[in-house]
Formats: C-alpha cells, structure tokens, sequence
C-alpha cells in the first residue's frame, strides 16, 4: 500500500485502532471470565445487592457527599458488581437535595425506579436555593415517599406540604426552625400507612392527627408550651393501641412544682403491644405518666427523674411505679445482674435478665453502652446536692420492691455509699449473689456485714458469693488487714471466697501476698507500689495496732470516682509529710487516658471530652444533659 497519500495513513490507522479496540474487548471479557473465578463471584445477586446496602449509614448523620461514595465505589470494582448495583434499584432510592445536584437527582430517580424513596434533609444555615429545590423535589415525589427526615430550616417547607402521603411510613422532624407547631394541615392530614413519627425540639398538638395508629413515638424537648394536658395525652394514646416504642423528653403532663402529691388516676391507657418505654422529666410529671399507664408487655424501662426537692421526696414518688413495671410475667427472664452508681446529685441503678451485664462496665463508655440492653435504668438526678444518704436512700426503697431472688452479679461504682444497714436489709434476697464488684466507697459496710454472724440457724449471708472484685480500690496496709480478717471470718463461717480480683487496685505487693494466705486465687495488679505513701507500707502486725481507719469510708486524699481527679498534688502538705508521693495511684511514671469522656446519665448521655489534666472537681459534677 502506498503510505504517500493521507487517505492510505488514515486507512491503516483506522485499521490499528480497530484492531486494539478488538484486543481491549477480548481482555475485558478475559478478565470477567477470571472475576468470575472468585469465590466472592459465586454470591447470588441478590445476596450481594443486600452485602451493598449495609455500605450506607443514615443521610440525617452523614455531612456532605460523603453519604453516596460508598455506592459509586462499588460500580467501580469490576463489571458484576456495576450491573447488579445498577440494577438494584433499593441502592438509588435515598434522596438528599441538599447533598446532590438536580443532574443527580434526576439521575438517582431513574436508577430508583418504581422503588419507595427514602427524602432526607438537612439544612442548619439560611439557604434559599437549596430550600427551593427540596420543596420541589417534595411536591413532585411525595405520593412515593416511604421515609421522610427533615432537620433545620423546614418550617415554610412543612406549611406548604398539604399533598397527600400514601406511601409514607416514617416521619422524622429534627430541630425545626423556626420553632412553631407542626401544621395540622401537613400532608392533608392523609398518610395512611404512617407507623413512625420521631420530632426533636419540634413542637406538635396532642391532637394533630399525625398521633394516631403509630407504632414507634419519640417526641424530645419541646417548647414548654406544648406541653399536654393529661387528659390530651391519654386520649393521644388511646389513639395508638399497637404502639411498641415511646420515648418522651420532657414532653409528659406536667405536675407543679408547688404541689406535693401525683393526682391519683380516675382512669388509665392500656397500651397492649409497648416493650420499650424512656421518659424524662421531672419525677413527679414521671409519676403521673407511669400512674396512668398499664404496660403488660413492657421488657425495657429507661426512667430519668428530675428531683426538685434537697430530700429528694419527690423521687420517693415515682419509684413504686418504676418497680411495678420492672418486672412482669412477660419478661422471659429474671433480674439477674444490677449496678448502683451514685453521688451526692444522682442515683442509678440499672438491672438486666442475662448474667454478668454490669461485670462488663468498665468505665463510663461501657457503661453508656451496656444501659442500652438493660431491662429497667432508673436514673434520680438533681441540681442541688442532697442531704447525706438521700442516694443510700434512694436504692434502698427502690431494691425493697424488685425482685432479687435471682441476681448473681452486682456492681457498685463512683462514689456510692450504702450502709451496713442497707446490706443488712437486702441481704437475705440476695442469696444467689455470687459476684460482687465494688467502687472504694462501698467496700467498708459491705466487708463489715459480711464479718457478721447470721442468727443462729440460719445460714451466713450471701451465702453463694465466692468472687469479690474491688474497683480502683487503694489498699493500704489497714485496708489490706481489714479485708484479710474478713475472708478469715467468711471461711470460719462455711462461705469462703474462691476468686478476690484486685486487678484495678493500688496495692503494695505486701498486701497482695498477705491476701494470698486465705484466697487460693488473688488476681493482683499488673504493676505494684515500690514506694510512696507509708500507708501503702506500713505493715504493724494487725489492725488491733493502728490507731484509727485511715478514711477507709472513701477515697484516701487524691483519688476519686471515675468523673473527677486521679491526681496527688507534690506539693500538699501530706505530700511534704511522707516525702514523696506517686503522681498516680498506679506507678510514678503513669498518667491518665486522653481523652476520657463524661456521660450525664446512661439514658440520655452527653459525651464531653475531658483531656489529660483531669479537674479536680467534685464526683457530684454532671453537665446539662442534651438529647442524644
């Protein structure tokens, strides 16, 4: 061929491109027919299109693009995975205007199909732009919307929303701005398949019609104003026979502060199908919902009771139907494990049906976490410091009405203090006990009531309890010499101690080893005190040779709960008088974790990070509480 001419070279270049393209194909099916090899490959389509689905977390929690990465990552791995992800079209079905353009929008709704679309939302800052295209995308889809999330600046948006919702199924309002009521008027008062309704700092009439026939109600902070009568509210749930969850903040009838006893109930609502049931609000607005309630299917209780009174009397009067709905014939189980935490501000205590529940509370993260299964959180806080013993109090009236009779593990922790009396009291309910944790402040009345002798016949208390785990507890030598003479008087009493777990503790190895004498098995600490306080190293010969208990009611001068310091000062005076002191309880070099997080109470936590410094503030301290 003559190579002269142009019509010749752009001939053989025709030629050759053609002939790569040809190559190009050939590899690519190469390559599918070696992806198709793969064990993964032999996944049906339909398994892996739901592998997919779980790629992608809620739009509401999600900021930016970064929501849909996920889902054009996938297209891109190899051909199998784009077809079956294009050809799913419950993958393209969530739809946020505020996150795409109208281009993939458009495009999104097509790959979507005839699939009910998930709309979500969030604008926190005036933009008008993004308002429009939302309200359009809202009118022009709305009869196949099955999931609706708003949060932000969405109060015009919703008054303009009167068509109809046919497919609607769940309605979540978050932080409306401006706060108004939400319209009666919303949707035409038409969404018949609506099971779910979720508002936030939103308010709403207990006569909308958007409250009747749900099956999930979460309504948290509203404005006072929106507040209902009790008559509005029990007619509001008599409008919801199958509702299984109800989480109220603040959003309860409300009880005067003024008056001093709960209105008896002329009548109450039978809600049939509720399991789950959370409510805060002050304890005697918690008293007046829980009066006029009956729940006989209700398998997890979370009450958060505001006392407004130094004696806390007003949290006397919620506790009876906090313990008449703690356990019932539908639970499938028995109270089994329990955990007391308290201060001078707060009492908590936490139960669940599965053993060992509080043994993993470590800390207060795991502790947030372990609440969330448990079968009644009961949480009595206030903003002014109760009289002595109010929390010592506070569970005791709450242990005499549960049932006990099953618990195998209990947990005491920060700066609870309960008395002799209080394990005196309990103890014979407690016979199935078989481990107890305890945070410093509890060890002394629960060591004293076990040196006690049982009334003659009887057998010793606590009779199954063999583990004993002392939590940061720092032993020193007295403490070690009480503790010994304990487990001494257990084994002279038929009830020995198997396993003593000071793993968390401060301890000289001297008091480690004296303990091994009685206890076969000591779990000790990782690191031991080589020197420091005298009272780690002291070692008199009994405790008949000190003078006085060195605060063995608490914690020693420098340690306290997990809120607060784990810190001694160098230059105290008791510093200067023992001539060097650790500047941790656990070895000179140690410092604590950074960063350490707070939480206000296990059921409506607020996470504040508090870094390497710790405060030295009081164990009392708890910062205002904001919706999770």
């Amino acid at each position: 061929m003559d190579m002269s001419s142009a019509e010749a070279r752009d001939h053989l270049r025709q030629a050759i491109e053609d002939e790569i393209k040809a190559l190009e194909e050939h590899t690519y099916a190469s390559k599918r027919r070696r992806n198709a090899l793969v064990p993964i490959s032999q996944l049906p389509p339909e398994t892996l299109s739901m592998i997919f689905s779980f790629l992608f977390p809620p739009l509401l929690v999600c900021d930016g693009k970064a929501r849909y990465l996920p889902l054009l990552r996938v297209t891109h791995v190899c051909h199998q995975w784009r077809e079956i992800a294009l050809n799913y079209s419950y993958l393209w079905n969530c739809i946020n205007p505020t996150m795409l353009s109208p281009a993939a929008i458009a495009e999104m709704l097509v790959r979507a199909k005839t699939a009910p679309l998930h709309f979500e939302a969030r604008i926190t800052y005036r933009n008008d732009e993004k308002l429009d295209v939302c309200e359009r995308e809202l009118e022009a889809h709305i009869s196949r919307i099955r999931h609706l999330g708003l949060s932000g600046r969405f109060q015009t948006v919703l008054g303009r929303l009167v068509s109809p919702a046919p497919s609607l199924e769940s309605l979540t309002l978050l932080d409306i701005s401006p706060r108004s009521f939400i319209p009666d008027s919303l949707f035409n008062g038409t969404f018949p398949k609506l099971t779910s309704l979720r508002l936030k700092c939103c308010d709403i009439s207990w006569k909308s019609p958007l409250l009747k026939g749900l099956r999930t109600l979460q309504i948290l902070r509203p404005s006072a104003r929106s507040r209902p009568t009790l008559e509005d509210w029990l007619d509001a749930l008599n409008e919801m026979p199958q509702l299984e969850t109800l989480n109220l903040y603040s959003s309860s009838p409300v009880v005067p502060v003024d008056d001093p006893f709960v209105p008896k109930p002329r009548h109450t609502v039978t809600l049939p199908y509720l399991t789950r049931f959370k409510i805060t609000s002050s304890a005697k607005s918690c008293a007046l919902a829980l009066a006029h309630l009956v729940l006989p299917a209700l398998t997890s209780l979370h009450v958060s009771a505001e006392s407004q009174d130094e004696k806390a009397d007003d949290i006397r009067l919620v506790i009876p139907y906090v313990t008449r709905n703690a356990h019932g014939p539908q639970d499938m189980a028995p109270l089994q494990s329990i955990l007391f935490n308290g201060t001078k501000r707060r009492a908590e205590i936490i139960a669940w049906t599965v053993p060992d529940a509080d043994v993993e509370v470590q800390d207060p993260i795991t502790l947030l976490g372990a609440a969330v299964s448990a079968r009644v959180v009961f949480s009595a806080t206030s903003d002014i410091s109760w009289r002595d013993d109010t929390d010592t109090e506070v569970f005791d009236a709450m242990l005499t009405h549960l049932p006990l009779n099953a618990i195998s593990t209990l947990s005491v922790h920060d700066s609870t203090r309960l008395s002799e009396k209080f394990w005196l009291h309990h103890a014979p309910r407690l016979d199935t006990l078989k481990q107890a944790r305890l945070a410093p402040t509890a060890v002394r009345a629960f060591r004293e009531m076990l040196e006690l002798d049982a009334p003659p016949s009887l057998p010793p208390r606590l009779p199954q309890l063999t583990k004993l785990a002392l939590v940061g507890f720092p032993l020193t030598a007295l403490k070690a010499y009480h503790l010994r003479d304990m487990l001494v008087k257990r084994a002279e009493q038929g009830a020995p101690f198997e396993v003593l777990d000071l793993r968390t503790c401060v301890a000289a190895e001297r008091a480690i080893q004296l303990l091994a004498e009685i206890v076969d098995n000591v779990q000790g600490p990782v690191e031991v005190l080589k020197r420091g306080d005298p009272a780690f190293f002291n070692w008199k010969g009994g405790v008949g040779f000190f003078d006085k208990d060195d605060n063995e009611d608490g914690y020693p001068e420098g340690y306290d709960s997990w809120y607060g310091s784990i810190k001694w000062n160098k230059d105290s005076s008791a510093d200067r008088e023992s001539g060097w002191v650790p500047h941790s309880p656990c070895s000179p070099g140690w410092s604590p974790p950074s960063p350490v997080y707070y939480p206000t109470s296990p059921v409506f936590p607020a996470l504040s990070p508090v870094w390497t410094v710790w405060p030295h503030s009081s164990p009392d301290y708890s910062p205002t509480s904001p919706i999770p």
